[in-house]
Parts: C-alpha cells; structure tokens; sequence
C-alpha cells in the first residue's frame, strides 16, 4: 500500500469526520470482551494510521476502561472511533469509518483466546493470545516498544 494512501470518512451521523494516512494494507481483529461489549459482540477491526485530521472533535467522548487505554467514540450517534494510549495519539481506526475500505486484508488477530466459540478465526492472520498481548504491553510501559 502506498505510503501516501490518505483515506477519508466519518462517523454514522456525520457529526466527526476524519482522514487519515493509512500505513498498512493489514487489519487487525481484536477479541478482548472489553472490545466484544464496545461492538455489541464482535471484534474490534481496526487498521493502523497515521496523521490523523479530525473535524467535531467537541461531540468525540472518551472512556478510560483500564489503567492505560482509552476508547473514542462519538456522543452524538455512538460509533467506536478508535482505541489508544491514555491521551496518546491515535495509531488505528476502526474500519467501518472509512468510504474506501478496499485492499485490505485481516492480518492479525489477538487476544485469541477470548474469542466465541461461534465466531471462526481469520485465515492467514497472524493469532496471539491475552498473556502475548499483555506481555507486549509491559514491554512497551517499560519503555521497550519493539
């Protein structure tokens, strides 16, 4: 995927707009039930951006679930916007934001172990567990983000 690949799109009522420059054709799945509960049941699909521009970031609401993420949303409809580091930059999007989801692929899945039994996995992606993910985690509190 082009590095310049700058993708546009908005919230289900329009209130936040967004574009974005897209750094990988891959997405990613994540089964966490925090995530499971913010979509109503499935995983949270995100792809991973940078330079994000904003308009309406006044209706964008955020909710700090643990002691170092926090989930955006919009107030006004409730569409999952992203999930980041407590007041970090925004690294991901969630897909269905997006006009133009085309050349994408599902490349990676984590926090496997917490997904229903009913929902298949991602064939080619990549598959971690919590431990794994968490792990990941530590290193990069630790100041370690490789």
């Amino acid at each position: 995927m082009a590095d310049s690949d700058i993708r546009k799109g908005h919230c289900l009522c329009g209130a936040v707009t967004l574009a974005a420059r897209i750094t990988s054709d891959g997405i990613m799945a994540c089964h966490c039930q925090q995530c499971q509960r913010w979509t109503g049941g499935g995983p949270l699909i995100n792809v991973r951006v940078a330079d994000v521009a904003l308009s309406g970031e006044d209706a964008i609401t955020h909710v700090r679930n643990s002691e170092w993420g926090e989930r955006g949303f919009c107030g006004t409809c409730g569409s999952t916007l992203y999930w980041r580091m407590q007041d970090g930059e925004i690294s991901s999007l969630a897909i269905g934001l997006f006009d133009d989801q085309s050349g994408w692929t599902m490349k990676e899945e984590i926090f496997t172990d917490r997904r229903p039994d009913w929902l298949p996995h991602f064939d080619g992606a990549s598959q971690s567990t919590e431990a794994e993910e968490f792990a990941k985690l530590d290193k990069y509190l630790e100041g370690d983000a490789s």
